[in-house]
Formats: C-alpha cells, structure tokens, sequence
C-alpha cells in the first residue's frame, strides 16, 4: 500500500497531472488533485471508473485504457494486479488532447446540458490542465511500467562546483503511517461498510470514528479543506454502494448521494464536513432499514420513499396517497400497522431531523430552517419541534454551538 500511495505521487509529480488509486471494490486509496476541480467533473469521473474497471478486469496486466468524456477530458487508466488477480485501478488525469478554443467549450456546454454561465469557469478550469496531445500513448506506457514494476529507490548524482559529484538520496514522500496503521484502517473501513449494509447506525458510528483516524491531508497539499472534501466525497460513494447490497433501489440512493454532493461542495469549514459524515452513515443505515426487503408492503415502501424524497414540500396523507396510486384509507391503514406512525407522524419526524441536521451546520436561521424543511409557519415548526426532540429548536441550537465551542 504505502508503495502504491509513492508511486502515485511520483506520477503526479512527474506529469503534474491528477492521480486516482481505486481498489476492486471502487473505494478510493489516495486522490491527488488540484482543489479547483468543479463537481460534475468529480461525479462525471466516479461514473466513469466503473466503466474502466469492467473493462480492466478483463484486460491483460500490461494494458492501459485510454477514455476521453463528455467534457473532452482525457484520462489513462492501468491495472493494478496481485499475481494474476485484479486488484485496483489507477486513473490518470484529467488531461486535454488540444488546445482549449472558445468552440470546444461552447461544444461542452452544449453537450452537457449546462448553462452559458458556465463558459468562463470551464475556460478557467480547463487551462490549468496538461496538455498531453499524442504523447499520451508514450506516457501511458510509462504510467504501466510505474505501477506494475517494484519501485526501486533512485539516487541523484549532481555535480559540485569544484569538479566533483556527491550522492543524494531521492525521496518521493515522507509519509506518517506504517503499514500496520494502514491495514488498521482499512478493517474499520470494512466494518464500517458491513454495518451501513446491513443497517446498524450504532455501530456504523464507532467504525466510522475508527476509519477516520488517519490523517490524508497530505492529498492536497497546501488546503487540508479541499482534501477533507475529497475525501468524504468518497465515503459518500462507497456508503452508496454499501446501501445499495442492502437492497435500497438505485433510485433512492442516487437521490442521497446527489444531497450529500452538493453539501459536501457547498461546506466551507472542516466541522461541516464532520456533520455531514455523521449524516451520511445515518441516512444510508435508515434507507437499509426502510427500504430493504425487510417485510415491508409495495404500497409502503412507495410511500416512505416518496415522502424521503418530498418531505420537505407541501405534502400530505392523500398527495401521498395520489403519487403513489393508492386509497387513502388503505395506505393510513397499512402505514400504520407496518410503520408504527402514522403519514403525518412520519413526515413531521423526517422535517425534524433534516432541521436538526441544518441547525448543526449553523448557516441558517431557526425561521429558514423551518421554512426550508417544510413548515408553513415558524410557530407551527417549533411547536412540532419540541414536541419531538423536547428542546425547543433554540436550545437545541445553543447547546450544539457550546459542543462545537468546546471542540475547537
């Protein structure tokens, strides 16, 4: 591991070019990056690994991929293999094969469906990349012999002004952790996707606290919250594949996952990005919990999906009832008896935990957090709010910045 992890910087730092390890199960080993990179560029790329690695898979173990997006953002990717079993993928890039013009961007923003307020960003994003050009048949084939071959450690013999030569050692990273730390980890980050699988809030919790110990920062040097973003960026799609073994449908995870995304660009300090951890393995665990097959109803199950994903709008037993094609009677009555709530319980219980979340983050107001989770009114929200939690939402706010006061 620690020899992957120092060849990925060599690559990086030899093509000042972006590197991604990716393992078997598609959980990210290290990511390094620029930190201006937009984030449809992130999804668009973790959508297209699993293409690449199907295609690997069953490649020999001295190819490389060549893939060029919807983005015309070229990226190289090699096969990792332990004797002759698969075992990852590094991806290289993203890269151009030409120069960046006014109609290729134009051509980008077209494609993808973008607003023209894009041009400018793009343009500005894509000229910080390498332009690789036809050299990347060259480089891919370094990029191979890199990952498949043992690193051997290389001295540098420079010439002193005297005449004569002295012998440096070269040292691609000094990193922290030893490789017993390292298998450490990776067990908690086996459990942690274990409990998320099978639904277990509590102990996905303590596992999540373990997996999170080390410190990769390191990743993007120079701005530790573009890394930390990284990072839970990841968790965010290995908690999505974990769920979706526990039976909850594509549909409902994308909708998490696409949350979640857009949260975690949106945060802008580092204790955000740890509610937001903490949010994540919750609401991955409950969607295994009520969308499994877990002797829930068809009728049920439409309607606790569609009030996950609506709860924040204007919605009710019978708009429930009429989304999902069923009488309104019939669903109170089973909701009831396979739930223990009632809708409207329900609903209300979901409007409460979102704005427990969004008081945690503390960029809001209690009056924009009621409104923005579903209440009509401020008075209506918190009278449903202590009722709940038996706090009112301004207590519950000031006790959650006295805990954020004592961590810092």
């Amino acid at each position: 591991m620690e020899e992957l992890i120092s060849k990925c910087w060599q690559i990086n730092k030899a093509f000042q070019i972006g590197v991604e390890a990716i393992d078997d199960q598609l959980k990210t080993i290290i990511h390094i990056a620029d930190d201006n990179e937009p984030l449809m560029i992130i999804e668009a790329r973790k959508r297209m690994v699993i293409d690449i690695q199907s295609e690997l898979e069953q490649a020999n173990k001295d190819s490389f991929y060549y893939q060029n997006d919807t983005f015309q953002l070229s990226y190289l990717a090699v096969p990792m293999h332990e004797d002759v079993r698969y075992k990852g993928t590094v991806v290289v890039g993203p890269f151009l094969s030409e120069r960046v013009n006014d109609q290729m961007i134009w051509n980008v923003i077209k494609h993808n469906n973008l607003e023209s307020s894009w041009l400018k960003p793009i343009e500005t994003y894509y000229k910080t990349l390498p332009i690789l050009a036809n050299s990347y048949l060259a480089i891919g084939d370094l990029i191979v012999n890199i990952v498949r071959n043992p690193h051997v450690k290389a001295q540098i013999i420079a010439s002193k002004n005297s005449g004569g030569h002295y012998r440096l050692d070269v040292e691609p990273q000094d990193f922290d952790e030893n490789g017993f730390e390292i298998i450490k980890r990776y067990e908690a980050e086996e459990k942690l996707l274990h409990y998320i699988e099978i639904g277990d809030k509590e102990n996905a919790r303590k596992a999540m606290l373990d997996h999170h110990s080390g410190d990769f920062l390191y990743r993007v040097p120079g701005n530790p919250l573009r890394a930390r973003k990284n990072i839970t960026f990841s968790g965010n799609t290995m908690y999505r594949i974990a769920a979706g073994r526990g039976g909850v449908e594509p549909q409902y995870l994308h909708a998490i996952s696409e949350k979640f995304a857009l949260r975690i660009e949106s945060a802008v300090v580092m204790s955000e990005l740890n509610t937001i951890d903490v949010s994540m393995v919750d609401e991955y665990c409950e969607a295994v919990n009520n969308f499994a097959i877990k002797g829930y109803s068809s009728v049920v199950k439409k309607a606790l999906m569609y009030i996950n994903l609506h709860f924040n709008e204007s919605i009710n037993l019978q708009s429930v009832a009429d989304e999902i094609g069923f009488n309104r009677t019939y669903l109170a009555r089973k909701f009831k008896s396979e739930t223990n709530f009632s809708v409207i319980d329900y609903i209300q219980r979901k409007r409460i935990d979102e704005a427990k979340f969004l008081i945690k983050l503390g960029r809001l107001s209690i009056t924009e957090i009621g409104l923005q989770v579903g209440f009509s009114s401020y008075n209506y929200f918190c009278k449903v709010f202590k009722e709940l939690t038996g706090i009112t939402a301004t207590e519950y706010k000031s006790r959650n910045q006295t805990k954020n006061e004592a961590h810092a």
